[in-house]
């Protein structure tokens, strides 16, 4: 992966990635319109909110933040947008404990017409890098999937650990392992799964179902990444809840894509519930598989979590109404007997259960989230 040397530290050298990235990026909500006090604001509403001390760290810019190239062949950052630079920027970012991300395209121009990377993968790597840049977008709406490799092994030469994070898709679950030409889980930290998403259930619910056969792909350092989260850009409550959730159980990258700046109550609770982000974050780096559908569009996912005999479970309700839903300790790999189950959105402990549990009402489009932990 990029970076995949990481930094020294006192146990070695740390992997880049080796949970799924958390952070923030312009496009879902500003699309072409980056800019120096945007992202400044956002960096600020990142720490007074809560989200940073949860574990969101990445302040993303997208697409249209350049601007040409000088005459060496250097990528230029727009002096109207970012009158300070980018390098001053990421200066701004780090002193709030942050990291900086950017975009590029392995391509002569960016999915907006700007100017792309084709041909200029070391070039642009080294600029990167000396601006203190720490993620990397690198997005193919056309170009040599070969790019992707090339400028993996720019960002490997700078030897600056940048979190590398690509889009190789011409179609949903077009180019994912194991038959990308693409070897995502050695180029890079995170591959895109399919078309960007929306804020609508089809299109997170659709992305959940082409990540369901990609599990054994995902690990710490190598992400499968069904793309942004839109919670909070318009969808209901339940629903937001549920794309959050299913996001975590599918160690995907929690990427917000709202403006945090202005963002209610309610998003805020479900953007920086811990109990939740843990099960997104766990060190063991396993995606969630679905473990039974006891009806007509009502699954149960689990993940196993760090620790003996732990699971992370959704009862995930897809249907228009709502429903009673079970979970038995055999279906998760957990020993018949007794557990506890703690309830993940409430952050409650519910207490200790024989066999199996069961949520009498989870609501239409929603989710409850459990941890269940059989005990001795």
């Amino acid at each position: 992966m990029a970076g995949a040397g990481g930094t020294p530290g006192t146990g070695g050298m740390a992997i880049v990635g080796a949970t799924p990235p958390m952070g923030w990026n312009s496009w879902n909500t500003f699309g072409c319109n980056p800019s120096e006090s945007l992202v400044k604001g956002i960096a600020d509403a990142l720490v007074s909110s809560g989200m940073a001390a949860v574990g969101y760290q990445y302040v993303n810019i997208d697409d249209c933040w350049m601007s040409g190239r000088d005459g060496s062949g250097n990528l230029q950052w727009d002096s109207s947008k970012f009158p300070s630079g980018i390098p001053a920027l990421a200066t701004y970012v780090h002193g709030k404990g942050l990291k900086l991300g950017i975009y590029e395209t392995p391509y002569t121009t960016t999915c907006a017409g700007k100017t792309g990377g084709e041909g200029h993968e070391m070039q642009d790597a080294t600029s990167f890098a000396s601006w203190g840049v720490d993620y990397l977008k690198y997005d193919d709406c056309r170009g040599p999937l070969t790019a992707f490799t090339t400028m993996h092994n720019a960002l490997i030469a700078t030897g600056r650990p940048i979190f590398y994070s690509i889009n190789p898709v011409y179609g949903a679950g077009s180019c994912v392992p194991p038959t990308c030409s693409v070897d995502e889980l050695k180029v890079c930290n995170m591959w895109r799964i399919g078309f960007d998403i929306n804020a609508s259930w089809g299109s997170f619910t659709g992305l959940i179902d082409t990540d369901k056969p990609l599990s054994q792909y995902a690990g710490p350092g190598h992400w499968n990444d069904p793309d942004m989260l839109e919670v909070g850009r318009g969808m209901s409550q339940d629903e937001d809840k549920s794309h959050f959730g299913m996001w975590a159980m599918l160690a995907a990258p929690l990427i917000a894509g709202n403006d945090i700046r202005s963002m209610s109550a309610t998003t805020k609770a479900i953007l920086t519930n811990p109990d939740v982000v843990a099960v997104d974050q766990d060190p063991l780096g396993k995606q969630a598989t679905v473990v039974a559908t006891p009806g007509s569009n009502l699954e149960v996912w689990s993940k196993q979590l760090a620790g003996t005999n732990t699971r992370a479970v959704a009862l995930f309700n897809r249907s228009g109404g709502g429903a009673s839903m079970s979970v038995t300790w055999t279906q998760i790999g957990l020993p018949a007997g007794s557990a506890t189950v703690r309830d993940l959105y409430a952050q409650k402990d519910l207490g200790s259960f024989t066999n199996s549990y069961t949520a009498t009402s989870v609501p239409s489009h929603g989710i409850v989230m459990l941890k269940v932990v059989s005990t001795p």
